[in-house]
């Protein structure tokens, strides 16, 4: 196996998006040469910044960095003209991230694969999204060798991306990537890829999961790691994967890696906060409280129980319900709280509200909450930040209309208009999206000029959305359901 260097992209690091922004081509050469002195065998390039010329930078950076270094590098763009600069520029045989199972991305990619004869990553996913199970992403794969066989282009030039979906949302993700891996790796044949690290995203301490996955994916016919050669985890892994395999000949490379490295040592310390287990039945909570801990069937109780002693139902969501997800949304902000157990608060809150939209009969109570529109932006089909703040949204008790992923800027502004929604929220993930979430604000401007817009996602600052005209950045869900309590006057 290899591995592919993951720092030559602006993705959350302020440093590379500054040296792109200022043309220091210097920066991304230091980044490079780091990477291969700590062991990459391929390094991964992504320039795409909305405020700069792609193409061009591309073409710069991948002159400078062959101008020095001697490894393969990784094409990494969604901008089918960066693609054709960097192939037509590129010296020898390059690496190109990526091609999907969209008739359209394939019958755009698929002619400069065959013309300049690159290795394509191909991510398991279509029209419809990434599949849930290994089958599904199985069957992409399928299509995508046979579409590409008919432009000529065989399978050894596939390297197939099984897409890595964080475990805190779904326990099933590592595992049905890691099955697709499997089948891809021995059953068809061909060369695999994943980004490692998204399994850990929302979670604490995320070397520990990083590391533990990458030897798994390892075992199960990963090809081509792409991870951070600077961390020393996820590097000792990958040696002592190869001792362990019987890939390093006499533990050669294994010696040569520690010899000299300081003396390793885990240390687990006692974090003082777990309590011993009550005897008999389980400790019944406040219901604030119960919404804190995402204890859904005390909430759904709790609920109830006030009910049933007459408090009324706006009550219970004012003195109760909100304080407890504020709780949660502090917690979460101080990182005393991570994603799983938000998620858990969250549907332990929404529970309770089922129960008492179904209480309420009349008055102005009835009434739907205040529309938001919420989706991913075009080109992108990261959605966990935008679910997330959808529920959080709901149970605050506005009217979410979900677009989706992959939504076109014409779609967002109808759906805007036809439920007189004044407050949009858009989600991006990859930088190379930016552009359609800028096109999707402009277009909501000039159609629905007092609409407001928030965004948020991995690869956007509170710099980036003032430069693309948002009104505001939300850096979590939590803020972005704060900015909509703000905006409606919601205590």
């Amino acid at each position: 196996p290899v591995i592919v260097g993951e720092r030559i992209n602006p993705t959350g690091k302020k440093l590379m998006k500054a040296a792109l922004r200022e043309k220091d081509i210097n920066y991304l050469i230091k980044e490079g040469i780091a990477q291969k002195d700590k062991g990459a065998h391929i390094l991964d390039v992504n320039v795409g910044l909305p405020e700069i010329d792609e193409p061009a930078m591309m073409q710069q950076a991948l002159f400078a960095l062959q101008g020095v270094l001697d490894l393969p590098l990784q094409i990494d763009t969604s901008d089918v003209e960066a693609m054709e600069v960097g192939l037509r520029h590129y010296n020898g045989k390059a690496m190109l991230n990526s091609v999907n199972g969209k008739q359209e991305s394939m019958h755009a990619v698929f002619p400069l694969v065959k013309k300049y004869g690159a290795v394509v990553v191909c991510l398991c996913l279509d029209e419809s999204g990434i599949p849930p199970t290994a089958e599904g992403r199985i069957a992409i794969a399928k299509k995508i060798i046979a579409t590409a066989a008919e432009y000529g282009i065989p399978k050894h030039q596939l390297v197939f991306d099984a897409l890595v979906m964080t475990v805190s949302t779904d326990k099933r993700n590592a595992i049905e990537t890691l099955k697709a891996v499997r089948v891809l790796r021995h059953e068809l044949g061909v060369a695999t890829t994943l980004g490692v690290s998204n399994i850990s995203f929302g979670l604490p301490k995320r070397e520990m999961i990083n590391t533990a996955f990458f030897t798994l994916a390892l075992e199960a016919g990963l090809s081509a790691g792409i991870i951070n050669p600077n961390s020393g985890a996820m590097m000792g892994a990958y040696i002592a994967y190869g001792a362990l395999s019987g890939k390093d000949e006499g533990c050669k490379k294994y010696v040569e890696y520690f010899a000299d490295a300081p003396q390793m040592v885990a240390v687990a310390k006692s974090q003082g906060s777990a309590k011993p287990a009550a005897k008999g039945a389980q400790k019944e909570y406040p219901l604030e409280e119960a919404i804190v801990k995402g204890l859904i069937s005390q909430v759904e109780n709790g609920v109830r129980k006030q009910l049933a002693e007459g408090k009324p139902a706006l009550d219970i969501i004012n003195e109760s319900m909100i304080p407890g997800l504020n709780i949660v949304g502090d917690l979460f902000e101080k990182k005393k709280l991570f994603l799983p157990q938000l998620l858990v608060s969250a549907d332990a809150a929404k529970a309770g509200f089922e129960i008492l939209k179904q209480s309420i009969a009349t008055g102005a109570s009835t009434e739907k909450g205040e529309p938001i529109v919420v989706c991913t932006v075009k080109g992108d089909i990261h959605d966990i930040g935008k679910n997330i703040v959808k529920v959080l949204l709901e149970n605050y008790g506005y009217q979410v209309i979900d677009l989706g992923k992959d939504v076109p800027p014409e779609e967002v502004v109808k759906a805007a208009r036809d439920h007189n929604a004044r407050l949009v929220g858009l989600s991006a993930l990859m930088t190379t999206t930016v552009g359609a979430m800028e096109e999707t604000i402009r277009q909501i401007r000039r159609t629905l000029p007092e609409c407001r817009v928030m965004v948020g996602g991995a690869v956007m600052t509170e710099e980036y959305a003032r430069t693309i005209g948002a009104d505001f950045y939300g850096a979590n869900a939590v803020a972005s359901v704060s900015y909509a309590n703000q905006l409606f006057h919601k205590q």
